[in-house]
């Protein structure tokens, strides 16, 4: 046990320091440093624009006046001539002023404004004018405030989702499968960088001390199984600190930027499916520990650091595949799809989506997360066997032929 905590320690403390490792560990934090400036750039840049209302109609300028202005713009309700607004906006003491003029049961606006101002979103201003006029034309047409109401009420209208397994509806919340689709491809995103991360890192590991001799010294003193677990035992803790850094930027990430992104701000994760946190867990920590396990295998197979990327281009090309078709898995059940999010190496990403949209019950996840388990458990027995038997060969020959030989032998 204290070998093993040994090399679980060197493997934490030696890639810790790493630049690269250290980049990426920070990243979400520079991401989130980066947005946040920039929104605080972009508000002192924005700010809410002041203008003016004048008006030939007396009644009509001091109802616009009053409306509500949902902070698009602010009002200098002092201002009420053409005249004046036109020289205070000469001076920038303004942004902009709206004239509107009525000819009858015409009504005509036009807005001014400065190019060096600050710009301003009319549609509440226009939105305003036109209540404001439907309400003067019902009057002269003799309709109560009532009548006008009614005229026009929007019609009533919403979104059902639902979901058919073996021909039973499984109706979902109006905002359900977006929170899960959303939620989904995220952990699917941080499951495909995660692999390409820690394969690489692991297998370079490996073949940096097989390459430079230093294994025959460890090996000597620490058995390659000792070593082996203790490897992946390290990654994983670094996994489980890049983890919990990623989520607190995120978590920060979305209290920061909520009340300036819509869909941060309808966002919550009540809306998320039951059990669809569990099972984003389960194939996250199967997922990478999966590909994180044959990486160390073939990091044991090669015999110069050079070769780790060839060796483990493969690997990587699979989990990408997977990534890639999870994108198709949201309008497509076809068999394929449904046959690839039981297969090990490529369920990580296929069947969380499948969950998702509603096209996998609950019961079909937990199979496949007990398949991937399984494989897991035996990949983990056959790469820990072949780091056993490689980690100090060092010959040129084909290692898949080797492999095969010393298992036959």
């Amino acid at each position: 046990m204290n070998k093993f905590m040994v090399v679980t320690r060197q493997v934490i403390r030696k890639n810790i320091k790493s630049p690269a490792y250290l980049f990426s560990l920070f990243f979400p934090v520079l991401i989130i440093a980066a947005i946040a400036l920039f929104a605080f750039i972009t508000n002192k840049t924005n700010q809410t624009p002041t203008i003016a209302i004048t008006s030939n109609n007396v009644a009509l300028r001091n109802a616009l006046v009053e409306s509500p202005t949902h902070g698009d713009y602010r009002v200098n309700k002092a201002i009420s001539s053409e005249r004046v607004a036109e020289k205070r906006l000469s001076h920038e003491k303004i942004d902009g002023y709206l004239n509107v003029t009525t000819t009858g049961q015409t009504v005509s606006a036009v807005y001014r404004q400065r190019t060096n101002g600050n710009s301003l979103d009319s549609d509440t201003l226009k939105n305003n004018l036109n209540t404001l006029k439907l309400r003067q034309a019902a009057q002269q047409l003799g309709l109560t405030a009532k009548q006008l109401q009614q005229l026009f009420a929007p019609a009533s209208y919403k979104t059902q989702n639902v979901a058919y397994q073996n021909g039973v509806v499984r109706r979902q919340k109006s905002n359900q499968q977006g929170a899960n689709l959303v939620v989904a491809f995220v952990v699917t995103f941080l499951i495909y960088m995660f692999i390409a991360m820690y394969t690489s890192m692991i297998a370079q590991e490996t073949a940096t001390e097989k390459g430079s001799h230093i294994m025959e010294i460890l090996v000597s003193s620490v058995s390659p199984v000792t070593q082996f677990f203790g490897k992946v035992t390290g990654m994983l803790a670094l996994i489980v600190l890049q983890v919990i850094i990623t989520g607190i930027a995120g978590l920060i990430g979305m209290q920061y930027f909520n009340h300036n992104i819509s869909f941060l701000g309808d966002f919550s994760f009540s809306q998320i499916q039951p059990g669809m946190v569990s099972v984003l867990v389960a194939y996250f920590v199967l997922g990478v520990m999966l590909y994180t396990v044959i990486a160390a295998m073939l990091g044991s197979m090669v015999t110069r650091q050079e070769e780790v990327s060839q060796a483990l281009s493969p690997l990587t090309t699979v989990g990408m595949l997977a990534y890639v078709a999870s994108f198709i898995a949201v309008n497509s059940n076809s068999l394929l799809i449904r046959i690839g999010s039981y297969v090990p190496f490529l369920s990580q990403s296929l069947m969380p989506v499948r969950y998702a949209v509603g096209n996998a019950a609950l019961s079909e996840v937990w199979v496949s997360v007990a398949i991937a388990a399984i494989a897991l458990v035996l990949m983990t027995w056959i790469a820990c066997r072949v780091y056993q038997q490689h980690v100090l060969d060092y010959s040129n020959r084909r290692h898949w032929y080797q492999f095969g030989r010393k298992r036959r032998a």
